[in-house]
Order: structure tokens, then sequence, then C-alpha cells
């Protein structure tokens, strides 16, 4: 089981509270309609999630995911919070999952982002909006597509940010030295 430090958690928790606003925000530049079905947009909410995950590993990233995601919560949106959750979870899931290399990590995040919320969107659109199963198929096609750009928007610039700064952030961590303890005089 991986650990996470302080400054690890720390890290985690500022990228948290970025997530947040840019959750907050609304419309552009943090959300920005889908032109081919106007009730999601694109957002920049993903993006620190996807930046925990490289800097701080998976817990982190879980961490972030959920504390960024709880304002939709907090608005009064369940439905749209539960959405986002399962949507990005799929992405950091599956970006964890693989060990080794960009676009591999890449590919299998926006695969699993896009077959995982294909298959919610089917099951959960009739449940929380009472849509008729033919229009959630219409709009099925227009939801992958939106999603599969979405994950795109989440992990390139996040690698970008962590290509520029990971190492600085390795090194760092590395001349950490523990605080000595000092024995107590009784």
């Amino acid at each position: 089981m991986q650990r996470l430090d302080t400054r690890k958690l720390a890290l985690a928790s500022m990228l948290a509270g970025l997530s947040c606003v840019f959750e907050i925000i609304p419309g552009p530049p943090f959300d920005i309609p889908f032109p081919l079905y106007n009730r999601v947009s694109w957002d920049l909410t993903g993006m620190p999630m996807m930046l925990s995950l490289l800097f701080t590993g998976p817990i982190g990233a879980l961490y972030t995911c959920l504390i960024g995601c709880s304002f939709i919560f907090l608005r009064g949106n369940l439905y749209g919070g539960i959405f986002k959750i399962i949507a990005e979870l799929a992405t950091i899931l599956a970006f964890a999952a693989i060990r080794k290399g960009f676009i591999p990590k890449s590919i299998s995040a926006v695969v699993s982002r896009v077959l995982v919320m294909t298959a919610a969107n089917y099951w959960l659109l009739p449940i929380f909006y009472s849509m008729p199963e033919a229009t959630v198929v219409g709009i099925l096609p227009a939801l992958a597509i939106m999603n599969g750009t979405q994950a795109l928007i989440n992990i390139i610039p996040a690698q970008i940010v962590y290509s520029r700064l990971g190492d600085w952030w390795r090194l760092r961590l590395q001349k950490t030295e523990p605080i000595e303890q000092v024995p107590l005089k009784t």
C-alpha cells in the first residue's frame, strides 16, 4: 500500500482546492458547453486530479477526486456529482493501472472513461432523469465523444506540467530529512 506523507497530502489538498474552484466558477474558460449535446460541458476540474495522480500517486488522486467532486454535491446536483465521480475515477484508475508509457496510459484512461461512462449513461440516465431508452441510445455517441475529449483535456495539460516539474518535485522529496527525535529530560 502506498503511503501518503505530509507533503503529498498537502499537495493533494491544494490540488483538490483548485479542482473545487474550477467546479464552482461557471462558464468559460472553466466550463465550456459541449456543442453536440448542450446539457454537458468540458471543464478543467479533472486536470488537478490528474496532477495529483502524477505527483502523489493513486491514493492522493482519489483524495483529490473525492474533495474536488464534493462541491457538485454541495451545490445540490446529486446526479451530476455521481456522474462526475464515476467519470473521473474511471480516468484516474485506468491511468494508474498501466505501469509504463504515457501513450498506453493515456489510451487506457480514455478508453476506460468512454466505456465506463457509456455504461453509466445507458443505465443511469433513464433512472435519474426519466429519459426514454431510445433517447439515451441516441445521445450515447455524443456523450462518448465528450468523455473521450474530456479525458484528453485532463491528461495532456497535467502531463505537460508534470514533465516540467516532476523531477524538481522528486528531488525536493529526496532532500527532505526526517525530524530528529530529541530525548526528553525528566
